[in-house]
């Protein structure tokens, strides 16, 4: 048996299908315009209803034209399924030599890149994806402009397919500072496999050959796409731990009334913690902890949903229940950039892809790394301005570039990233937290020439 599966990668508009080809596969699958070395197909289609077919040692592509196409005034046709569309394809395909009789299309990407201009008859095809067991909705919003934005968007997307088939993925197109978090490609490719070899009527050893070939055609791809998860996870962590400490040092003067009326769903964490029932609390606190315990609260579960999208997921309700059960952030706001660290490690445990952890293994990945997160320090974030003071440092004087030979090991030990966050193996760990603005010479051993062990300044 021959086993290589057909897959349609279809959705609203060509240009985002050929992203998403483009960005699913190696270098070099999809042959490039030979006018300008675009992935942007200008070629006349190939069949009624598929733009190109590429074959692959491991899989057929078969890249569709808009389904906007078939209706009218640029809208998919009401009452159009995803099962009928797809029978319309394999007869399409087959009339036209490009599948044999008893082929069949086993796997469809539709491509979603925003819910906001999403016509009725879109919405309804996306639902009847449900009856078409292998179809997987990939996603890549590209509007949002905020954390807050982009969870939005993906809550309406799990309202209308739900958390099984939709799958999280970036667009290349995309601009946003947070959607490079989006590392979901190699979870679309992994679920796109399962579900083949699921079907497959084949022996374990074809089954076998296939898992090793796929895998060797996608290693260059798979080992950069790890990289990317790995810097993505870092980055992501590592940001919202000095959030939160950005949001302890932001001054705040509401009430408790005032939180209750915003619709901020603390009130019983909020009285625990105004009758002092936190033993590690050293004081009560007052109306700015109030308000930095609901804000900080937010920040932890915004880090959760881009943790998710990391791997390709959505967040949900369920999963951010048993994140939250492990782990102790009703001691906000004592320690609440140790805190939000040591939960994102326990998001990565619970959304990464084929692990499975007790109760009692979260535990302990909480506290082992709240005990790391103790000896770091976070430097504060503003989502608003997110390189801070350093704006003003940003062009080099001709002094700087003079004695160069003598000055690499100094500029090695004292560079940061630009976004603010440090570029060590930790996310954010060992750097100096300045009280104010940033100073020039933050450097990632700051920790340890003041006597080895920082701590966040989350009391400061």
């Amino acid at each position: 048996m021959n086993m290589k599966p057909n897959i349609l990668i279809c959705g609203s508009s060509r240009y985002s299908n050929t992203d998403l080809f483009s960005a699913a596969t190696p270098a070099g699958t999809i042959p490039e315009n030979s006018e300008d070395d675009s992935i942007w197909p200008d070629d006349e289609p190939m069949t009624k209803l598929i733009l190109r077919s590429v074959e692959t040692p491991v899989a057929r592509f078969f890249e569709a034209n808009e389904i906007s196409d078939l209706g009218e005034d640029g809208e998919i046709p009401e009452n159009l399924s995803m099962t009928d569309y797809v029978k319309l394809v394999e007869a399409d395909l087959r009339s036209n030599g490009c599948l044999a009789g008893d082929a069949k299309i086993d796997v469809v990407w539709y491509r979603v890149t925003e819910t906001a201009f999403m016509m009725e008859s879109e919405k309804d095809f996306i639902r009847s994806a449900a009856g078409f067991p292998n179809a997987l909705i990939v996603a890549s919003p590209l509007f949002p402009s905020t954390r807050a934005e982009f969870r939005r968007e993906i809550d309406v997307l799990v309202g209308l397919v739900g958390n099984r088939r939709l799958v999280l993925a970036p667009a290349a197109s995309s601009g946003m500072s947070f959607s490079s978090l989006c590392s979901g490609t190699q979870y679309l490719v992994e679920k796109t496999k399962q579900l083949y070899l699921a079907d497959a009527d084949a022996s374990d050893e074809e089954k076998k050959a296939f898992d090793a070939a796929w895998t060797e055609f996608y290693g260059d791809k798979l080992e950069e796409w790890r990289i990317d998860l790995e810097e993505n996870l870092s980055d992501c962590i590592g940001k919202s731990a000095g959030r939160a400490n950005f949001i302890l040092n932001s001054p705040k003067d509401v009430s408790l009334t005032d939180l209750v009326e915003e619709g901020i769903d603390l009130l019983a964490e909020l009285v625990n913690i105004l009758r002092g029932n936190d033993d590690e609390e050293e004081a009560r606190p007052g109306k700015t902890d109030l308000a930095h315990t609901a804000e900080l609260k937010t920040n932890i579960e915004l880090m959760i949903y881009e943790i998710a999208a990391c791997f390709g997921r959505a967040a949900d309700s369920c999963s951010m229940e048993i994140i939250l059960r492990h782990s102790k952030a009703s001691r906000l706001p004592k320690d609440a950039a140790s805190i939000t660290y040591a939960v994102g490690q326990v998001a990565k445990a619970v959304y990464e892809p084929g692990t499975e952890y007790s109760s009692k293994d979260l535990l302990g990945i909480y506290r082992g790394a709240m005990a790391d997160a103790m000896e770091m320090e976070f430097r504060p974030f503003d989502e608003e301005n997110p390189f801070g003071g350093r704006e003003e440092d940003s062009e080099l004087d001709e002094k700087d570039l003079e004695d160069e030979d003598e000055s690499v090991e100094e500029t090695d030990e004292e560079t940061d990233d630009d976004d603010g966050t440090d570029s060590g193996d930790e996310p954010g760990g060992d750097v100096h937290e300045p009280e104010d603005e940033l100073p020039d010479d933050c450097r990632p051993d700051y920790g340890k020439e003041r006597g080895g062990k920082g701590r966040n300044k989350s009391k400061e």
